[in-house]
């Protein structure tokens, strides 16, 4: 009889064992997703956020911004400007306005998150908005 009841605990004590390694295991399997999952949007932020700025000189830089857009392959609907870069997206809105010895050209550089869900629905998710302002002196 006692040896009946030593190896019904043996056998208990391994199942909790297996348990505990099981659950370890998932718990572990998740932080690593995660992590990869942070690291992946880390990426694509840091590269959006070099597009955005290159974008942004580009504008500085322009004489004529929607020519300068339209080289860097942006398309203009409804006075925004988009730029679908794949997992991120650029929107640019802005336009000139009067000063008093010139004009401005004001408006801001956005870049979009591609989230997809597990449902297969896609959503995007505002990173950040980057000003962008250029004067333009009074031509003479």
């Amino acid at each position: 009889m006692s040896g009946k009841n030593r190896s019904n605990v043996l056998l208990v004590e391994i199942l909790i064992a297996v348990f505990f390694f099981m659950l370890s295991a998932t718990i572990l399997v998740r932080v690593f997703a995660a992590a990869r999952s942070l690291s992946v949007r880390s990426g694509v932020e840091t590269e959006a956020l070099m597009a955005a700025q290159n974008t942004a000189d580009a504008i500085w830089a322009a004489d004529d911004v929607d020519a300068a857009l339209e080289e860097m392959e942006f398309a203009s609907a409804h006075g925004v400007w988009t730029k679908d870069c794949g997992d991120y997206s650029l929107y640019i809105q802005g336009g000139v306005e009067p000063a008093e010895n010139g004009s401005f050209w004001r408006g801001e550089v956005r870049a979009y998150y591609k989230q997809r869900s597990e449902e297969g629905m896609r959503s995007d998710e505002e990173l950040f908005a980057l000003p962008c302002l250029r004067y333009r002196g009074a031509e003479s």
